[in-house]
């Protein structure tokens, strides 16, 4: 396939905003899968595209938030075992949920976390302090609840690890936008690979979307570690709005 060069520039501001929404909040896929689609590349390897471009951005967003300080390192320990062990389960139970039934779970499921968040989720609250048992038991459902979602379907997979650190773990929008990225990074890391392996990446896209995710990413990060009361909530909505009209959209068509 033949790609203009307008079409090269539309994938890199398309995909930098995409890597911008995920270092904060997650959801960057609701944009780069659709993106991908648009431009043609070629359905067995946008899966592939969309992993290896999403890591290698999502990693420099890792470095900075593991050079602020911000990762809880016992915390994310336990939730990346568990998310890794829940995904496995989960993609092994794929096969008997149809994308519909899914669609409409999450119908159902939004709104209830839209509920949650502005119920729970005070930006400016101090975190509630946990034992150190009840922060790993809390770590590591929440990693394999959601990590087995990630193994079944995937999309948003980042922005529920970010409510769940923030309403069961306790931790304030910084630490959970952090924490919650380097779990799903892990987790798409060991996808990556998997795809890496089997030569299903679009290398002449995944170049030019490589680098705006990087850019997106660090920028993201940034906006999280000085500013993160003001910018991790608004995205969060934003990343749940676009799920629920996804959802919604792909239920009608």
């Amino acid at each position: 396939m033949e790609i203009e060069l307008w079409q090269y520039g539309a994938v890199f501001i398309l995909i930098a905003f995409a890597g911008f929404i995920d270092a904060i909040a997650g959801g960057g896929g609701l944009i780069t899968i659709p993106t991908y689609l648009a431009l043609g590349v070629p359905t067995p390897l946008i899966l592939g595209t969309n992993k290896c471009v999403s890591s290698c951005g999502t990693s420099f967003a890792v470095f900075r938030y593991i050079r602020s300080g911000a990762i809880m390192w016992r915390t994310v320990t336990c939730a990346i075992i568990a998310a890794l062990v829940g995904s496995a389960a989960g993609a092994a139970c794929s096969s008997y949920l149809s994308r519909s039934d899914i669609f409409a779970l999450l119908l159902a499921v939004v709104p209830l976390l839209f509920y949650l968040q502005s119920r729970h989720m005070s930006i400016s609250t101090a975190p509630a302090q946990l034992s150190t048992a009840q922060t790993l038991v809390r770590s590591t459902l929440a990693g394999l609840v959601i990590g087995a979602y990630d193994g079944i379907f995937g999309p948003g997979t980042g922005t529920f690890l970010l409510l769940a650190f923030m309403l069961f773990l306790h931790m304030d929008s910084r630490a959970a936008s952090a924490n919650a990225r380097i779990v799903n990074y892990a987790a798409n890391v060991s996808a990556f690979a998997w795809f890496l392996w089997h030569g299903l990446i679009f290398w002449p896209i995944a170049a030019v979307a490589i680098c705006a995710a990087i850019c997106g990413n660090w920028l993201g990060s940034g906006m999280v570690i000085n500013n993160a009361d003001r910018v991790v909530v608004p995205v969060y909505r934003l990343v749940l709005l676009l799920l629920l009209l996804k959802c919604g959209y792909d239920l009608l068509v």
